[in-house]
This record gives structure tokens, C-alpha cells and sequence, in this order.
């Protein structure tokens, strides 16, 4: 779990940049720390769907919190 909560801020700042002008980020971060997995992995997973939006490692990292996150 601990690996989560360190990439959950890596992971909120591609969210941000995705959606900016939002509380996307703060919805992330909120989700996460509250055990909201189902939610957090949404969000994700929305990213993940148009790959061609991001960036260098982005995607790379998006998949790699999603293996780390718990299966709830």
C-alpha cells in the first residue's frame, strides 16, 4: 500500500494536467486516501482510454498505479 500513496501524487498530477481548470486532482487525491478504489480506478482508467492525450511516461505510470492499487 505503500507504494499507492506514494505515486497517488504522480498519478493526480497527469490527471490535473489532463483536466485543468477542474478539482479532477482533488477528487483523485480524496478518492485514494479515502479507501474510494472503485473510483480512483475510474478515473484512470478514463485516462487510459485516449492514450493518444498522454505524454512520455504517462501512460506507463497510469497502468503501473492501477496494478498497485487494491483489488476493491
Amino acid at each position: 500500500m505503500r507504494e499507492v500513496y506514494e505515486l497517488a501524487p504522480v498519478i493526480a498530477d497527469v490527471i490535473a494536467a489532463h483536466c485543468p481548470g477542474t478539482t479532477a486532482r482533488e477528487h483523485f487525491v480524496r478518492a485514494c486516501l479515502g479507501g474510494h478504489w472503485y473510483e480512483a480506478k475510474s478515473m484512470i482508467e478514463g485516462m487510459l482510454a485516449e492514450p493518444w492525450l498522454l505524454k512520455g511516461y504517462q501512460e506507463f505510470r497510469l497502468r503501473e498505479f492501477l496494478d498497485l492499487m487494491p483489488n476493491h
